[in-house]
C-alpha cells in the first residue's frame, strides 16, 4: 500500500491533504509530514497524519515524497534528504521554476524525480495537475504518481518544457477567475441583487460553463455562439468585453505569470549555483 510524505506545511501541503483524505485514496496513518518548526506542524496535526521535525524520517517512511517548500530552500532540503532517497522513493516537486535536472543533480544517481504543477482546487478534488517525469521513473512509478494526483483532480502527463505555461494557465488561474467572479458579483449588486445571490449565480454559471466545455469537447467559441442569439442581449455583452480588451488582458495575464515564473527560475538557479 502506498505511503505518502510531505516536506513543508504550507498551503500546497494543506490543500493536497484535504483532497487526498476526502478522496479516501490514502488514510491518515499512511501519511508522513515534516516541517522545520512545531508551530508549522500544528497545521498538519489537525489532519491526523504522522508528523515529525525530521525530513529524513519523512522520506524513509514514504513511497511518494512531495517537496512542498519554497524554491530557494530546495538546495538545502535536497542536500539534507539525499542520504535517505532510495531506489523505491519517488520525489515529487511542486515548486515553480525548479527543474527536474536541478533536483536530480543533488540526489543520488538512482533518484526518481517527478515535477508537477497544480492549483489550490486539489483541496476539493477538482484541481488541474500536469506532471513530467525524470529519467529514472519507470512505468510503475508513473502509474503510481498518476493515481496519486488523479484522486484530487484532472491529471495529465506532459513535457517539462510546457510546465512553465501550465503555471500561467491553470496553476494561477483560480485567482483570475476569482477576480472575474468578484466583478460579476459587483455587477449583480449594482443591479439590486444581494451579494450572496450575485456570487452564487455567477459562480454556478462559471462552473456550468466549464463543465459543458469539458464534457462536450466543443471549441469555446462554438459554445459562446450557442448563447449569443443574433441581435440579442448576450452578443451586446460580448461586444462590450471585446471592446474593453478582456481577451487580450487574459492572454497578457498568462504571459506575465510565465515571465515572472521564468525570472524566479533564473533566481533559483543562481541560488543553487551559490549553494554548491
Amino acid at each position: 500500500m502506498t505511503t505518502v510524505g510531505f516536506i513543508g506545511a504550507g498551503k500546497v501541503t494543506q490543500a493536497l491533504l484535504k483532497g487526498l483524505l476526502s478522496s479516501g485514496a490514502v488514510t491518515p496513518s499512511r501519511i508522513y509530514a515534516s516541517s522545520k518548526t512545531e508551530v508549522s506542524l500544528q497545521k498538519l496535526k489537525v489532519f491526523g497524519v504522522n508528523t515529525c521535525l525530521d525530513n529524513l524520517w519523512t522520506v524513509k517512511n514514504s513511497n511518494i515524497t512531495v517537496l512542498a517548500v519554497k524554491p530557494l530552500v530546495y538546495p538545502k532540503i535536497l542536500q539534507e534528504i539525499a542520504p535517505a532517497v532510495g531506489p523505491n522513493n519517488v520525489i515529487v516537486s511542486v515548486a515553480a521554476g525548479v527543474t527536474i535536472d536541478s533536483i536530480q543533480q543533488r540526489l543520488p544517481h538512482h533518484a526518481k524525480v517527478v515535477r508537477a504543477m497544480l492549483n489550490t482546487a486539489v483541496q476539493i478534488r477538482d484541481g488541474a495537475i500536469c506532471y513530467s517525469t525524470g529519467k529514472n521513473v519507470v512505468d510503475a512509478d508513473q502509474e503510481l504518481v498518476h493515481r496519486f494526483f488523479s484522486s484530487v483532480g484532472l491529471t495529465m502527463e506532459g513535457e517539462e518544457k510546457h510546465l512553465d505555461a501550465i503555471v500561467g494557465l491553470s496553476a494561477s488561474a483560480p485567482a483570475y477567475f476569482y477576480l472575474i467572479l468578484e466583478a460579476l458579483s459587483d455587477a449583480g449588486v449594482r443591479h439590486g441583487l444581494s451579494r450572496d445571490v450575485s456570487t452564487r449565480h455567477a459562480s454556478q454559471a462559471m462552473l456550468g460553463a466549464a463543465r459543458m466545455l469539458l464534457e462536450s469537447g466543443k471549441h469555446p467559441g462554438e459554445l459562446k455562439d450557442e448563447v449569443c442569439s443574433p441581435g440579442g442581449v448576450t452578443i451586446n455583452a460580448i461586444y462590450s468585453l471585446e471592446k474593453a480588451g478582456v481577451r487580450a488582458a487574459m492572454i497578457d495575464a498568462v504571459d506575465e505569470c510565465v515571465k515572472r515564473n521564468n525570472e524566479l527560475a533564473r533566481l533559483t538557479e543562481y541560488n543553487n549555483n551559490q549553494y554548491k
